[in-house]
């Protein structure tokens, strides 16, 4: 099975999400813009290829996986992934910013990305949206700042 069929929570991973986290705290929009471009623009294009694949039933990739991670890619979305959905997504938000901060909050899920080993399909898709619209945020404001919740 390849390896760029499934992403896997390895340290490389790990490294550019927590990287993600230094760039959303310099509050640079062009540099966060551009680093979800190099880092996490692979996430829309295996998404599409996900789609694919269950529209031709064809989940081969998925299933010669051992058994640890086919149960992995089984994983549905936590409550609160669906939550930072919504939130990245609500048409009230006055503060955009937190759109911003939405994927990265999306993919930590409270410290679980650290005991996950593979994105499932279910956050593929969802990580997938939220990177939508925080590219739609990052071309109308100018500034990047978090809110806590």
């Amino acid at each position: 099975m390849e390896k760029d069929i499934i992403i896997y929570y390895d340290k490389e991973f790990i490294k550019k999400f927590e990287e993600l986290k230094t760039v959303l705290e310099e509050e640079d929009r062009p540099k966060l813009y551009q680093f979800l471009l190099k880092e996490f623009q692979f996430i829309f294009k295996l998404n599409q290829y996900y789609w694919k694949q269950i529209a031709d039933n064809n989940g081969r990739d998925f299933l010669e996986a051992d058994e640890e991670i086919r149960h992995e890619l089984m994983r549905p979305l936590s409550h609160r992934q669906y939550r930072m959905i919504e939130r990245s997504f609500s048409p009230w938000l006055e503060e955009e910013d937190l759109v911003l901060w939405s994927f990265w909050d999306f993919l930590h899920d409270n410290e679980r990305i650290y005991q996950k080993k593979v994105m499932s399909p279910a956050e593929v898709g969802g990580s997938s949206m939220i990177l939508e619209n925080v590219y739609s945020c990052l071309a109308r404001k100018t500034s990047v700042k978090r809110k806590e919740k």
